[in-house]
């Protein structure tokens, strides 16, 4: 009978696997405690300029930077719109909460200044507060509607118990018919739940490394950074790492200076420098600097934020070893990031080697060979990035590196397993990396 008790107990773990996915999807259901709600504008019905955020704007996500830029001529007046919108109830439930996240078909009040195409005029936009009723748009918010006339439901007749006709037993036999099918969905469920669980894991997506909306963000404190040294006549030191944390933004230099330029701190002896989400987002940017750093990949996550390395400072190859999956799937997630990536539109990025996905929208070039990246190279003075799905040898390896010897380090290679590389970067199967860089390990958001 030994095989009789492992049925038995596989059975209720399969049944309290069920039983617990079941209250999960009751504390899903009923949702999680959230932090209060900002206070919204006190603007209902009052008539204003609006404009309803897109899903892109020139082939880019929309930011407010862009949209104050675009409409009040100054994108330093960002932090004037953000100011006229916190706490404002959106589409879905959401809530405008911090000036760097919006989303598509947001409305945003905007100053009475504002013009241009795609302004708007008239009553704002009313959205409820989350699970508090239907939004309202601009017609409906200015042109009150009566309420529904009432109307009265008779009460139903009386009714009569029938007589018993020797059908009792049914109720009973239906009831346990019930019964049978909550514990047979049960067992469904959990054994559904074990078998997925015992999978092979999931591959990871190369598009989770960074979201565009991060990618801006970053992009504007770097070019804050670049703004401020030249206000204080030098240049932008060497930096190895940017990260993006919820409330500050780090950089970590490759050589200590305690010169940090104004609206930033200085720690580690010199070897950081970090400023406030805030700070960088009313800071003065001028977009005529060059980006400070046109090679940034996004390395994951750490207790701090966002971490992205700079491929300029390798000097050489950086080899991407470990788990063959993994190794694959963050060489071609850095492909992609930086060629969709703001501070990298004048850079290169070309693959050579690598499978098509047309899913994974891969803007830049894919090559066909070694040879082909040295005449794109010839033809694009900004420089670029290579990613080769294997170790260059040979010719090849002259090509690699004859295009990393160019004075300014215009050109980085990213290479699968490298031979010989001057940087390193481990990724194991549960998407830790490791460069031997940083002080701490970051791990992917998958």
């Amino acid at each position: 009978m030994n095989w009789l008790g492992r049925s038995v107990r596989a059975a209720l773990r399969y049944a309290m696997t069920g039983l617990t996915a079941a209250a999960a999807v009751a504390v899903f259901a009923t949702g999680p405690a959230f932090a209060d709600p900002l206070p919204a504008p006190s603007d209902k019905g009052q008539s204003a300029p609006y404009y309803v955020v897109t899903q892109s704007y020139n082939g880019e996500p929309e930011y407010l930077y862009e949209i104050a830029e675009r409409f009040l001529g100054d994108g330093n007046r960002a932090m004037e719109i953000f100011e006229l919108n916190k706490g404002r109830w959106q589409p879905g439930g959401q809530q405008v909460t911090k000036a760097e996240v919006i989303e598509p078909e947001w409305v945003l009040r905007l100053p009475p200044d504002a013009k241009g195409e795609g302004v708007k005029t008239g009553v704002l936009p009313y959205f409820e507060a989350a699970g508090a009723g239907a939004p309202t748009d601009a017609a409906s918010a200015s042109t009150p509607t009566e309420p529904p006339p009432a109307t009265i439901t008779p009460a139903p007749a009386p009714t009569t118990p029938a007589a018993d006709s020797g059908s009792g037993w049914l109720a009973p036999v239906l009831i346990g018919l019930a019964a049978l099918l909550v514990a047979a969905g049960l067992v469904w469920l959990g054994v559904f739940l074990v078998k997925r669980q015992r999978a092979k894991k999931p591959k990871p997506v190369a598009l989770a490394v960074m979201g565009d909306s991060d990618a801006w963000a970053v992009d504007r404190a770097a070019r804050a950074l670049a703004t401020a040294c030249a206000q204080q006549g030098r240049s932008v030191p060497d930096t190895i790492a940017v990260v993006l944390g919820p409330e500050a933004i780090t950089v970590r230099l490759a050589t200590p200076d305690e010169a940090a330029p104004a609206g930033w701190l200085v720690s580690d002896a010199g070897r950081v420098w970090s400023s406030t989400v805030g700070e960088v987002q009313r800071a003065v940017v001028d977009n005529s600097l060059p980006a400070p750093f046109a090679q940034l990949v996004p390395i994951g996550l750490t207790g701090t934020g966002q971490v992205l390395l700079n491929l300029a400072q390798s000097g050489g190859v950086v080899s991407v070893e470990g788990d063959a999956d993994r190794v694959v799937e963050l060489t071609r997630a850095w492909s992609v990031r930086l060629a969709r990536s703001p501070w990298a539109s004048g850079l290169k990025v070309v693959r050579v080697g690598f499978e098509l996905d047309p899913a994974e929208r891969f803007t830049g070039v894919e090559a066909q060979s070694v040879a082909d990246v040295a005449r794109i190279a010839e033809t694009n003075p900004g420089g670029g990035v290579l990613f080769l799905a294997t170790p260059p040898r040979g010719q090849e390896l002259v090509t690699v590196n004859g295009l990393l010897d160019t004075p300014g380090r215009l050109w980085s290679a990213v290479v699968v397993k490298a031979d010989e590389a001057t940087w390193r970067v481990s990724i194991d199967a549960a998407g830790t990396v490791q460069t031997g860089l940083l002080p701490q390990r970051t791990s992917l958001r998958v």
